[in-house]
């Protein structure tokens, strides 16, 4: 068990996002055949609260993507061992679980619930989560189930709202794996790499490998990755959350 430090940002103003993608600077262009492939990445993604008798809770995760939204609670089956997390919503509090067994802990330092006296407006509590989070944790096995829960600001002790997280079969991680590793800090590489895995449909990796802590910073790359963020977890009528 383990406490760090910050990691995802409310709705798509991503100017707060720290931790990865250097020189993240959104960029307004992007080619329409882009567009179409990433609809499917913009499909809804919630984590909700598993329990019926709680107040309503749902939040926008982006990786690892969700595959199976309608479970009880929601499953993402992760495509590299060393998953990237990523939620839109600013967070107070990470935990992932095997089982009942708490094996890490993201949250904030004793007694700081609250931005300090003469903070400016709008500014966040410490050890506020923003932005993606590098996985803490040895790799996922194979068929491993982890549990991946998620606490919004401003919300009580124990709201939270959950994720089953459950590793790809065998060969499927190590392809995965091996891919991410291969890719070095070449943009170009990185963004084929992407865009291959949408044309097979592999939304997972394609996911995966967007929003992998490890990615470099590029302007093709930060467009993909806002354009994804911008349609993710909107409801019926297109509006964003």
């Amino acid at each position: 068990m383990s406490d760090h430090g910050p990691g995802p940002e409310r709705g798509p103003s991503l100017g707060r996002c720290k931790g990865a993608w250097p020189g993240w600077r959104p960029h307004r262009s992007l080619a329409l055949g882009w567009l179409a492939l990433l609809l499917p990445l913009g499909l809804p993604a919630l984590a909700s609260r598993p329990d019926p008798a709680g107040a309503a809770l749902s939040l926008c995760v982006i990786t690892p993507r969700i595959t199976d939204p309608g479970g009880r609670p929601p499953a993402a089956l992760v495509a590299v061992s060393r998953p990237t997390l990523f939620v839109v919503e600013p967070l107070i509090e990470l935990q992932i679980l095997e089982g009942n067994r708490l094996l890490w802990r993201q949250g904030p330092p004793a007694g700081s619930a609250r931005p300090p006296a003469g903070a400016p407006f709008g500014s966040l509590p410490a050890g506020t989560i923003e932005g993606p989070v590098p996985w803490p944790l040895a790799p996922i096995r194979p068929g491993q189930a982890l549990t991946l829960r998620l606490r919004p600001l401003e919300s009580g002790a124990t709201a939270f709202a959950v994720v089953r997280l459950i590793g790809s079969p065998a060969g499927q991680l190590a392809r995965g794996d091996a891919l991410l590793a291969g890719l070095g800090r070449d943009p170009h590489r990185w963004r084929l790499a992407v865009e291959a895995a949408m044309e097979r449909g592999d939304l997972p990796l394609a996911s995966a490998l967007l929003f992998a802590f490890e990615g470099p910073g590029a302007a093709d790359l930060d467009a993909l990755r806002l354009t994804v963020i911008r349609r993710s977890c909107q409801p019926a009528d297109g509006t964003p959350r």
